[in-house]
């Protein structure tokens, strides 16, 4: 009597599980496809993200310190910070602080607000190439309007609008990086 090995030689009607070489090969190949078709809406997808971020951050500092300056009847200045929080720079990407009166020199820790850390991707100027921006206790940016350009690390960015009394809003279209 001869037994026959069903690994190597399955019964008729039986289901094989498995992939052939080719179906193998066609699959990886429609992979390979469409990962080079998907890999540039990702990379925008993170653009956006990276500007959505910055964006979001200025507003919720500019935000802060016009609110305060009025609830509190106080002058209140954003600007960015050096590493130890002591003093204004000129650098708007990096760390920004909310500072209680018009102090951009020597800072102290209780005039600290609240700190925005920044982010190594974007790069943010402002047009008047002040290093400070000071709500007046009504709310007001006298002097100080003008625009923050932000770019990440694609083509096109955010620009954000300052204006006079103190409402910073985005500007619609995008500006070229």
């Amino acid at each position: 009597m001869m037994t026959c090995d069903t690994a190597a030689h399955p019964r008729p009607g039986s289901v094989q599980r498995g992939f052939t070489l080719l179906e193998l090969m066609v699959a990886l190949v429609l992979m390979a496809v469409m990962t080079a078709w998907l890999a540039p809406s990702f990379q925008a997808l993170g653009h956006h993200s990276m500007l959505n971020s910055e964006t979001t951050r200025l507003q919720a500092a500019f935000a802060l310190a016009r609110n305060t300056a009025i609830t509190q009847r106080t002058a209140v200045t954003v600007c960015p910070a050096n590493p130890q929080h002591t003093a204004c720079t000129a650098s708007w990407h990096d760390t920004l602080m909310v500072v209680k009166g018009r102090a951009t020199d020597t800072i102290e820790p209780a005039q600290v607000l609240r700190t925005f850390p920044g982010q190594l991707a974007t790069y943010t100027t402002y047009s008047r190439g002040w290093h400070r921006v000071t709500y007046t206790p009504l709310g007001h940016a006298s002097g100080y309007n003008g625009s923050f350009d932000v770019c990440a690390t694609g083509e096109t960015g955010k620009r954000l609008v300052l204006s006079q009394l103190g409402r910073l809003r985005i500007d619609t279209s995008p500006i070229a990086c």
